[in-house]
Formats: C-alpha cells, structure tokens, sequence
C-alpha cells in the first residue's frame, strides 16, 4: 500500500490571524507574538482554537563534487519541528532527471542510519510499521524521474531530523561549456482532469488517493512563495585548464585550491527559488572532443564514451518548414511569457525568405497564425509580429492538441519539417504526451526551449529525444539571443550523421540506450555501455560531417572502481527501460528488469525506495501527531511565488478574492447600519 495511503490524513490548517489583521489594520498579536518572526515563516494550528506555531521547515545544504565530468551530490535535508506534536514530515523535491540516487543516511543525533534499497512496496510497509510502532525511519521515493518525496516519521517536538541522499550525474558539455544544475524549485504540474491543488497542505497525501483511485499521474507537489532555504557548495577539478567559471543566477564566492576550485554560495539564509546553474569553459576546445573511460565491476567492465561535436558546420543550410507551438497557459504568467515572446521573435527574424513557418498558441485551448504554414514574406512578417505581442498567459495546460496538429500538417515536399516547442514543461501527463510524440513524429524534428526559472527538465529533454532534435533552456531575459543562436545551429543543419561505434578485440558491447544517427552542433554525445571483458586498444567512431566521411579512434582510460559508472550505466537502462514501458511495452517483463537493475545497483527508481529504520521507540504510546507537508519553493517571478495559488489547478486565488470581497462587504453594511442608528 502506498506510503500516503497510511499516512494520517488530518487536516492541517493555516493561521488566519496575519489576515484580519492586516483587514483592521491593527499588528498581528497572540499570547506569545509568533507572527513576529522571519519574513517567509509559515505559521500552522491543529485546530481552530489551538496557539499557532512555527510549521515544518526543511533547510537544504547541496555539495557537489566534480571529477572531470562526473558529479557525487550530497543533498542534506534538516526537517526541524518547532511545534510541541510529534510530526511525520513530507517533503517533495526536484533532482536531475539523470539523478542516479543510491544512497541515504538519516542523522539522529550523534547516530547516523544508512538506507537500503527495497522494492518500493516492501519499503513503504516497512516505514509504515516503524512510525506505527513509534520509530523514527525515513524513505525517499521516486515521483517522476526528476521529482523525488522524502519522509521522515515521527520527529519529536521542538527537534531537528536530518536525512542524506546522494546522487551521480555526468556534467553535460554543450555549446562549448559544462553546465552543473541543480533543481531548486518545482514549477507545479498541470494534469489533465486531476483537479488537485498544488497549494494545498497535504497535497502528496491528496496525489496520492487520486492517483490510486483513478489511474492517472497527478503529482504530488505542494508550492508556496519560497519559505525553503539552501547552501550550496561546489568542488570542481575539471581535469584540463579551464577558461572561465560564472554562476548564471546565484552571487557566489570562489576560490582555487590544490585540485581545481571551490565554489560556494553568497551569503546566508538564501531562498530555493531559483535553479543553480554553474557553467566553466575548457581553456582551448579542439574540433571535435572526445573521452572514453572504463570501470571495472566484478566480472563486468562499464564504459562511458563522451563526444562533442564541433559548433560550425559549413554545409549550406536547407530550406525549412517550422511550426513554433508556444505556451500561454497560466505558469508562464510574468517573466516566463516575456521570454518565450523574445525567443518566438527571434525565431521568426532568423527565418529566410525559403522557409515557411506557422505559429500555435495553447493554454486551456489552442490557436494557430494561419491554417497552414505560410511563406517567409514582409506580410507574413507583420502578422506574426501583432499575433507575439498579443500574447498573454493564462488558463491550463493541454498540450496534447496542439503537438498532434504540428506532426499532423501536411508536408511540403523538399523542406525539412521542425518543430520548436517553447514551454516551461509545467504538465503532469509527461508519458503520454511522450509516447504520442514518438508515435506520430514521423520525419520532423521536435526541439524544445525550456522557459522560466525552474523548467520540467525531464519533459523537455524527453521530448525532444523522442523527436530527435535538441532542447535548450533559457532562464532569463538576458539568455533569449544567446541561447536561441545555440538553437538556431541545431535547427539549420546535423553536424554528425550517420554515426557508428566499433569496439576494440570484437567486443559486444551492451548500450544502455539507443545511440542516436545524429548528432547536432554543440550537443554532447553521452554513451554507457557494459562489456563482458576489459577492452584494449581504441574504441572507433565513425560517421558523415561537412558532407565527407568522418573516423575517429579515441583510447580507453581505466578509472577507479569507485569513478561511478556502473550506476551511470544502471541509471541510463533504467530510463531506457522505462521509456519503452511509456510506450506500451511488456510492463511485467520491463518491470521486473528495472527492478533488477536497480536493486543490484542499489538506485532509486519508480520500482525501488532508500528506507532507513532505527530500533529505538522514541514516540511514548497515546501522544499526539499530525503530518506536516513542508511546502516546495516556487520558481521566482511566477505566479505561485507571489499569490501561492495556482492557475492551472483549483480557484483558490479567486474564492480567496471573493472571501475578502464579502468581508469588506459585510464591513461596510455594519458601518452603515451604525451610522443609521447614530443619526436616529
């Protein structure tokens, strides 16, 4: 049975005493003054009368340790309950869809508990027992492949409970630069029909019960204006002279060391509100970059080949049909829809008079420029101008339409079809709308253009593989022209084609994942693969670039046992795996091999769950507790960092617009009433 299913599902309220305060516009007052606290503390009571207190707060302390191009991240969550109940603390978070978890250790005290890998099942049972008995135990789930919940029983009151989870990632090099992010906040998923409020208190608990009584996937975040705080810290030894290192978002302080550079957050007390990014650049960067490593594990050896291919490409560049499908849909609401117009706009001036485009807008609804693609000209130029200024973002987000209108057009014969998907990925149906590009893409090519602060990375980078094409994420204003040039290489011509692998002694290598015939300009080339025996000499590539045949042979280096890629192999099969259970494959077959993979290899995945249990009884028999949702930061400059309601899901903002109408209302007709009376 599934963890929330157990869960307690009293109902947690928030206090309303800051808001008939601010209505008499008298301060805020009770027995103890807690409202005078911090800006951004949440204040809760367990029942209407009760005194109001602190909420659950989980403070996050990130540190990352890169190694070339392998990152170990040791993410700590310290849950810390200020009230005088005992708490099961829930906490939904993002991590790197590539995130390979295999580790968890829960502090309690000066005592620390190391996690096993369960069956998912067996683990949530065995965590419902030990809160059942009054243990402290905690587990971390897989949501979504980049959205992971962690629950920790029984904290007692006035105490901190601190859990750590560890992950392997490889550093993607693209456009000339590696790029280090780490998720922060969560942009909440709009689900068709689901109807759940990402605002609401208990909302895993609510995604939960919905998810098991009606088989559809609505997930289980709970977003407010940032009241989460975090500390990162960076150790990067990139293996080469680097060029340049920048934090795109966050003031940070660096520093070198003997191994490389120590990168550390600005200040203290920083809001989770905003994805960190870290880019550094190599000093001198060849034509075409290559890598190849070997671990050795028992009697398997994994291997993990890295290629980039060159920024520039000289072929003359094809004529196009492109169809821009933008998002109004109400997440994009602020600095999100400005991007996206200045990106569309950008988009449209880089079109030449060979091309033709079409534009597709969608929120709750769809509509499109023309019928049908039309020719690059001054007039067509106009009206896709009037048709980006007009566009404004509001309402839910059905996507699925307007994807099957773009692969459903006709083709004109003798241009290449492309599609370019401008969105912040905020849905919750990501496998069907996957599974249904992969069906129906046919010959075009889909890329993706992430938009906002905290984009659906999974759903973007998914859907631009099962379009084979590319995604780019732009973050801010400032991003749009540089980023969207990167694109515009990528859409206007492959800068490797036709690519091939031939291991060395006539080895059969075991790929984790299908590699692709193309590979675009500035885009990294990642492959895991696992061989029955250590190989010797050169791994050979080959493949078309500039229209003439390309080989390349790159040797093998032999790593440590403790380099990581076994789980990075693991890890990619997973995704693999499980992307063709997305596509209706045999679930009991695809199942039991993710499982397998994943208990061997000690990952969590949608089949597995890291659960730690400590022996001791802790909650004396017959006290009181409740659960407590600590709530996910929302993504700065969106609508939920400045109301906390959502758009896309229930209308809270506006039953709360209409509840202060009819207190003001009802304010007023007691004034006149008075006045009346006065006068008599």
């Amino acid at each position: 049975m599934c963890l929330f299913h157990l869960a307690s599902r009293a109902a947690v309220t928030v206090s309303i005493v800051g808001l008939f305060a601010w209505l008499s516009g008298a301060p805020p007052a009770s027995a103890h003054e807690p409202l005078e606290a911090r800006s951004g503390t949440l204040y809760l009571k367990s029942s209407p009368d009760a005194e109001a207190y602190e909420a659950l707060r989980v403070a996050t302390t990130m540190q990352a340790q890169i190694t070339g191009n392998v990152a170990r991240v040791h993410v700590t969550q310290a849950f810390s309950n200020a009230g005088s109940d005992w708490v099961e603390g829930l906490y939904v978070f993002p991590l790197s869809a590539d995130a390979a978890v295999d580790e968890l250790f829960m502090k309690i005290g000066e005592r620390t508990l190391r996690g096993e890998i369960q069956e998912k099942a067996k683990a949530q049972a065995a965590y419902a027992q030990a809160r059942s008995e009054g243990k402290q135990a905690s587990i971390v789930d897989q949501e979504r492949p980049n959205m992971f919940t962690t629950a920790v029983a029984n904290i007692a009151p006035h105490s901190t409970v601190s859990v750590e989870i560890t992950y392997l990632e490889t550093i993607p090099y693209r456009d000339s630069r590696y790029t280090l992010r780490l998720p922060l906040a969560i942009t909440p998923r709009y689900t068709p029909g689901a109807g759940l409020d990402p605002a609401a208190p208990l909302a895993a608990a609510n995604a939960a019960v919905v998810n098991a009584e009606d088989g559809t996937s609505a997930t289980p975040e709970r977003v407010t204006a940032s009241r989460q705080n975090v500390d990162i810290t960076v150790e990067l030894a990139a293996g080469f002279p680097v060029g340049s290192v920048a934090s795109l978002h966050h003031v940070v302080d660096m520093k070198d060391d003997a191994l490389g550079k120590q990168i550390h957050l600005g200040g203290s007390q920083i809001p989770a509100d905003h994805d960190f990014e870290l880019v550094w650049t190599p000093a001198a960067a060849g034509d075409v970059e290559t890598a190849a490593f070997a671990e050795k594990v028992g009697d398997d050896t994994f291997a993990l080949i890295v290629l980039t291919p060159p920024n520039a490409a000289d072929e003359a560049i094809q004529a196009r049909e492109v169809t821009f499908i933008i998002d109004t849909s109400g997440s994009m609401q602020g600095p999100s829809i400005e991007q996206a117009r200045a990106a569309l706009q950008l988009g449209i001036d880089r079109l030449t008079p060979s091309d033709r485009f079409n534009i597709i807008r969608f929120a709750s609804d769809y509509s499109s420029l023309f019928a049908v693609p039309q020719p690059v000209d001054a007039s067509s130029r106009v009206l896709a101008g009037q048709f980006i200024s007009a566009l404004r973002a509001d309402g839910g987000t059905e996507m699925r339409a307007p994807l099957e209108r773009a692969m459903s057009t006709p083709p004109n014969v003798g241009l290449l079809r492309q599609i370019v998907f401008i969105t912040d990925g905020s849905v919750g149906n990501e496998a069907e709308l996957i599974a249904l590009i992969n069906r129906q893409i046919g010959t075009t090519r889909l890329f993706t253009v992430g938009i906002g602060a905290a984009p659906n990375a999974y759903f973007l980078e998914q859907a631009a593989a099962a379009g084979r094409g590319s995604y780019t994420f732009i973050a801010d204003r400032e991003q749009v022209a540089s980023r969207m040039q990167d694109l515009f290489r990528k859409l206007e011509r492959p800068a490797l084609i036709d690519l091939k692998l031939l291991w060395p002694d006539d080895l059969t290598a075991e790929v984790a994942a299908n590699v692709p015939g193309d590979v675009y300009a500035g885009d990294p080339l990642v492959i895991l693969a696992r061989l029955p025996r250590s190989p010797s000499g050169h791994l050979t590539m080959s493949g078309r670039m500039r229209g003439n045949d390309w080989v390349h042979q790159v040797q093998i280096t032999r790593v440590g046992e403790q380099s990581g890629l076994s789980k990075l192999w693991a890890r990619e099969r997973i995704a693999d795996l499980s992307r063709h259970l997305q596509f209706g494959g045999d679930r009991e077959q695809l199942r039991s091999s993710i499982l397998d993979l994943a208990l061997k290899h000690h990952l969590v995945s949608e089949f597995t769950s890291l659960v730690a249990i400590d022996d001791v009884v802790v909650r004396p028999p017959g006290s009181s507790g409740h659960v407590e949702q600590a709530p996910t930061s929302a993504p700065t400059g969106s609508y939920w960092a400045t109301t906390g309601f959502a758009k896309t899901a229930t209308p809270a903002g506006l039953l709360l617009y209409c509840g202060l109408l009819c207190i003001t209302l009802g304010g007023l007709l007691c004034w006149t009433r008075s006045r009346r009376q006065m006068a008599s």
